[in-house]
């Protein structure tokens, strides 16, 4: 089980992310902004970000770089389905990788699972 905070301003997509994670085993905590995730990240109590990248007060693009700059290599996953041309750069700024929205439940755990594998590696940052 991990705890992985979901971030994104879509409340339907936030909660649906969150349920596919919960089904998984996985223990899902949630933000509404970049810079509520932030606030609410430490890596003591998180072991993943899943991020949206289009938000109000703080895109995820902000949010991925200023997470990579504050602390040691975040395991984290962007998302986006209004800005898909910006997953390369989440990927640049130290996202593990990057999905369009939408996405299936599998493609989501198949990510969440490489991200948590460290060991393993992730050879396919866009799927």
């Amino acid at each position: 089980m991990a705890r992985v905070l979901v971030v994104d301003d879509d409340e339907a997509c936030r909660l649906a992310v969150g349920r596919i994670l919960e089904a998984a085993g996985h223990q899902p905590s949630y933000a509404t902004d970049g810079a509520r995730g932030l606030d609410a990240y430490h890596p003591q109590k998180f072991d993943l970000v899943i991020t949206d990248l289009v938000m109000p007060v703080k895109n995820g693009l902000m949010m991925i770089r200023e997470m990579c700059e504050a602390y040691h290599d975040p395991r984290i996953i962007a998302i986006s389905g209004w800005s898909p041309e910006h997953l390369p750069t989440a990927v640049e700024y130290g996202a593990r990788c990057a999905l369009p929205k939408p996405l299936t439940p599998e493609e989501l755990i198949q990510a969440v699972d490489s991200a948590l594998n460290v060991d393993a590696g992730w050879d396919q940052p866009y799927i």
